[in-house]
């Protein structure tokens, strides 16, 4: 895992786990619709440096999560982006 990202990057992440902290299992299209088509390239930048998975979910689409350690990070940071 790559521990060096962005700070649009971790903005993406802090909406992913803002998402799912609310009960949405956000979807690649979801997320694209969201904030914008150059979304993809940054969750393909955050998947290789490990930061989140990208899995197919039941309707054939792309789940995003966030990885263990991302999840540990997030939760000791929930003062960022408030």
């Amino acid at each position: 895992m790559v521990s060096r990202i962005t700070a649009e990057e971790e903005a993406r992440v802090f909406r992913l786990a803002e998402l799912l902290d609310g009960g949405t299992q956000p979807l690649e299209t979801q997320l694209v619709e969201e904030l914008g088509p150059h979304l993809r390239q940054q969750l393909e930048r955050l998947k290789a440096k490990g930061w989140i998975l990208v899995r197919e979910a039941a309707d054939g689409m792309m789940a995003v999560d966030p990885t263990r350690p991302v999840w540990k990070a997030v939760r000791s940071r929930r003062d960022v982006g408030r």
